[in-house]
């Protein structure tokens, strides 16, 4: 298994935590009688003709040229993120090439759920960049668990945000849910405090200012990294490699990656079904949750995507909704 690691190199908390984590499933595979399926995993750093997979912990640019250059034609690929990876190709998905993290709509998603369980009767505005192919399927997302309440206000060139707040607000609403980048919704975070509005944000958590009382945010990975069971997942990879990971969220990813691959293997006869394997594999574990592979979209079923309040300067979990993948919530790149 060839791996890629993540930005910054393996010399680094979140590459060597990669490495402890499939280390620790490698120890745990070769204390087994036959191995995974009559095979022994070797995770190795460079690339030659004997790897049947390939596992990155690259994200933006570089994680979908990855996912392009072996997805259409093998090995297999998984990334052990792909929030923001473009798994589809025109009306299909790349038969190779999979990952742990649902699409990037699953934040408008998770915060239009969250407005239906626990915001009956109030009524919030979505702001939204036509141009903008990342935030779009978030909006598809929120609009998809509100159907029917408020159309999407398309923040065009030309059009001032003040202005399109002034419409927005003449309609009479409780919220505004923001799907633009962080200037303009630190903007309209200024104006929902003057006006005593509600602020949702589709912003990843690094992009939202500390300043932002009150903003509440949608997020899949903070549910991964302040899991309570990663406590078990650190004891489990410092009996196997007597390491502790510096960042067990990661060690945790590795893990899982390795085992879904582990779980194709045991299906198949052949290295060259592990594709077919890995669509049909059981499910496996990221800390608490119990994920399963889902053959139309390549992504996992079951992910927990967590609703954040910032008070303080903290982020703090409001409730966790566990999501399926949507081809419609991919981005389209």
């Amino acid at each position: 298994m060839y791996v890629l690691s993540p930005e910054g190199g393996w010399d680094t908390p979140e590459g060597r935590s990669v490495w402890c984590g499939l280390m620790a499933y490698g120890e745990k595979t070769a204390g087994t009688r036959a191995g995974i399926g009559g095979y022994e995993f070797e995770f190795v750093r460079e690339f030659d003709k004997d790897c049947v997979a390939v596992i990155s912990f690259l994200e933006g640019r570089r994680g979908n040229d990855v996912v392009k250059a072996y997805g259409r034609q093998g090995p297999v690929v998984v990334s052990g993120f792909g929030e923001d990876l473009g798994l589809r190709e025109g009306k299909g998905v790349l038969p190779y090439a999979f990952a742990l993290d649902l699409p990037r709509g699953c934040v408008g998603s998770a915060l239009g759920r969250y407005v239906k369980a626990y915001r009956k009767g109030e009524r919030f505005a979505p702001l939204a960049d036509p141009l903008d192919i990342y935030m779009r399927p978030a909006v598809n997302g929120f609009i998809y668990e509100l159907p029917g309440d408020i159309a999407p206000f398309w923040v065009q060139a030309g059009i001032s945000l003040d202005a399109a707040f002034r419409e927005i607000r003449a309609g009479g609403v409780d919220g505004i849910a923001s799907f633009l980048n962080a200037s303009d919704t630190q903007y309209l975070w200024v104006k929902c405090k003057n006006l005593g509005l509600t602020l949702l944000s589709s912003l990843p958590l690094w992009a939202i200012s500390p300043s932002l009382e009150g903003i509440l945010v949608a997020d899949q990975g903070w549910a991964v990294d302040n899991d309570p069971l990663l406590r078990d997942v650190t004891l489990e990879v410092f009996d196997a490699v007597r390491v502790r990971p510096e960042c067990p969220g990661m060690a945790a990813r590795a893990f899982a990656v390795a085992s879904w691959l582990g779980n194709a293997l045991k299906l198949v006869d052949k290295v060259s079904g592990l594709r077919e394997g890995m669509e049909k594999a059981a499910s496996f574990s990221l800390g608490s949750q119990t994920l399963l592979p889902d053959p139309v979209t390549h992504r996992t079923r079951g992910r927990k995507v967590a609703v954040l309040k910032l008070i303080n300067g903290n982020f703090v979990p409001l409730c966790e909704f566990r999501l399926n993948p949507d081809s419609a919530l991919e981005v389209r790149l």
